[in-house]
């Protein structure tokens, strides 16, 4: 689909913005197992698994919310 091309029916609007929602649900699901083990390591909130754990998570949260703008601003069209 070209960038001028407004999609019209709801299976092409699903896919607007897909990669990116899918991309920002695995890292958030990839984030929260990570912080889950490094807690039951021990490990504290300053720790540099806990602070790569939290950016992953909030990085994942980011393209999610980018997946779910690039739709509506799609519909809206």
């Amino acid at each position: 689909m070209s960038g001028s091309e407004t999609p019209t029916d709801p299976e092409a609007l699903r896919r607007v913005g897909a990669p990116w929602r899918a991309g920002g649900v695995v890292l958030v699901l990839i984030a929260a197992i990570g912080l889950v083990v490094a807690k039951a390591m021990g490990r504290g909130l300053h720790s540099p698994p806990m602070i790569a754990g939290f950016a992953i998570l909030a990085l994942g949260w980011l393209l999610a919310f980018v997946g779910v703008w690039l739709r509506m601003r799609q519909a809206k069209r």
